[in-house]
Order: C-alpha cells, then sequence, then structure tokens
C-alpha cells in the first residue's frame, strides 16, 4: 500500500493509470471478443462512409482504433514510458473525438473529456531522460 504514501501528482497519475488502463482494455478487447474484429470494422465503415471521409482512410483508422485500445491500455497499465504513452492515447482520444465530430454525433461531448483527462495525464507524467 504505498501507493497510499505517493504525492497529490504521483498519486493522481497511478489511480488514473489503474482506472483508464483497466477501462481502456475492457473497451478494446470487448471490440475483439463481442463483435469481432472484421464487424468493427464493417460499423465504422458503413458509418463514416456516408461522410465525405474516403472509404480507404475509414478502414485504416478503423484498424488503428481496435488495434491500438488494447495496446494502449497494456502500455498504460505497466507503467512505462509514461509521457509517450499518454500522449499516444491523447492522440487517439482526439481521433475519437473528431470521428464523432464528423458523425455529428452528440455524445463527443464525452471523448472531449476523455481528451483532456489523458492530455492532463501526459503533461503531469515525468518526461523520458536521455542517459548519456
Amino acid at each position: 500500500m504505498e501507493w497510499l504514501n505517493y504525492d497529490t501528482r504521483k498519486f493522481f497519475l497511478f489511480g488514473v493509470r489503474i482506472c483508464f488502463g483497466s477501462w481502456l482494455l475492457y473497451v478494446g478487447l470487448m471490440k475483439w471478443i463481442s463483435i469481432g474484429p472484421g464487424a468493427f470494422i464493417g460499423m465504422i465503415t458503413t458509418e463514416f462512409d456516408k461522410t465525405w471521409s474516403p472509404h480507404l482512410l475509414n478502414v485504416f483508422l478503423a484498424w488503428a482504433i481496435i488495434i491500438s485500445e488494447p495496446v494502449l491500455a497494456a502500455l498504460i497499465l505497466s507503467g512505462q514510458k509514461a509521457r509517450l504513452v499518454w500522449t499516444l492515447t491523447s492522440l487517439l482520444m482526439f481521433l475519437l473525438a473528431i470521428g464523432q465530430t464528423i458523425l455529428m454525433k452528440p455524445d463527443v461531448i464525452a471523448n472531449w473529456q476523455y481528451l483532456v483527462l489523458t492530455l492532463v495525464c501526459a503533461a503531469l507524467s515525468e518526461p523520458e531522460t536521455k542517459v548519456e
């Protein structure tokens, strides 16, 4: 229970790492297990093909989402290279927010909250130091 003695910044990052990492891992794995990659890619491309976004880009981004969610979640939970991982996660959250905006869905607000949270975690994480 050493984490109970962490300073404020470290305690916040630890808590978000465990909670957000677990949630993102669940979300990512459920797409592979419950929906399946083919059905997920089909669902995304069907929705976005109705917009100005080109089909090939939609397929690429759907694969990027389904792969990056569980991978980033595992990296978040590991605690390694925290600033890099949180920065990549914030880019994913931005991608999801832009996607909801393109689809003109009102639940885009939740994606912006995740984006802000992940950017705060990236900003509060220690930068990697170079070993010379």
